[in-house]
């Protein structure tokens, strides 16, 4: 199937749209965690801002229509912290939130390696939250990305939780601040400065996979 100038393009769920605003940076405080150490917490938190394993998520307003979709006009480069995490740790489509489980396991789809291959059996960690089969094929041919640069497709039987992507904080002298950005690499949850990190997006590690052919899984249309 062709993308023609007249199909519409689709805008995935996890996509952030115009007026979703994260929350002030002031409203960031530090609280006592487990064992007495000191994290990054918001001044009136709730059980919502913290994921599982204790850490802090970005709060981001959210723009929903009557049935709690998102509506607005997209930000294409931009990712909703809170809509991404409902999709990979729920594991279910980035397109339309709908169930992304195929009998084999779950398709992934990333940009394609430069200059390395992907090894049989080398982990992979990911921020992109899974597709189902029906959105499969149109991600690729929508997205400028994966249809110019080439995609690789992954269909892994367990993705497993390994970190967040985000951004960490120090006490310095005049309050907290932000580090400089480390090219978007994933803190795993068992680091030892989890605490100070707010996390804005969720990531997994694919192990038990096999990388496929599309065409193999969706039929043309």
């Amino acid at each position: 199937m062709k993308r023609t100038a007249t199909a519409k393009r689709l805008v995935p769920y996890i996509t952030s749209r115009r007026g979703e605003y994260g929350e002030l940076e002031s409203e960031l405080t530090l609280s006592m965690g487990t064992f007495g150490r000191t994290r990054l917490a918001y001044r009136h938190e709730t059980q919502d801002d913290r994921g599982p394993r204790g850490e802090l998520w970005g709060r981001c307003a959210q723009t929903l229509d009557a049935s709690g979709r998102p509506t607005g006009k997209p930000q294409w480069r931009l990712v909703h912290p809170t809509r991404q995490r409902e999709a990979m740790r729920q594991l279910r489509c980035q397109i339309k939130f709908c169930p992304a489980e195929t009998p084999d396991g779950y398709l992934f789809l990333a940009g394609a390696a430069e200059g390395e291959p992907h090894r049989p059996g080398k982990p992979i960690r990911t921020a992109q939250p899974p597709v189902c089969l029906a959105h499969a094929r149109p991600s690729v041919e929508q997205c400028k990305h994966l249809r110019e640069k080439g995609h690789v497709a992954f269909l892994a039987r367990k993705p497993t939780m390994y970190g967040v992507i985000g951004t960490r904080y120090r006490f310095a002298q005049n309050g907290l601040e932000p580090l400089p950005a480390q090219d978007d690499e994933p803190l795993p949850y068992d680091h030892p400065q989890l605490g100070w990190f707010l996390a804005s997006q969720l990531v997994r590690e694919l192990r038990d996979y096999d990388v496929v052919n599309l065409d193999d899984l969706v039929p043309a249309a």
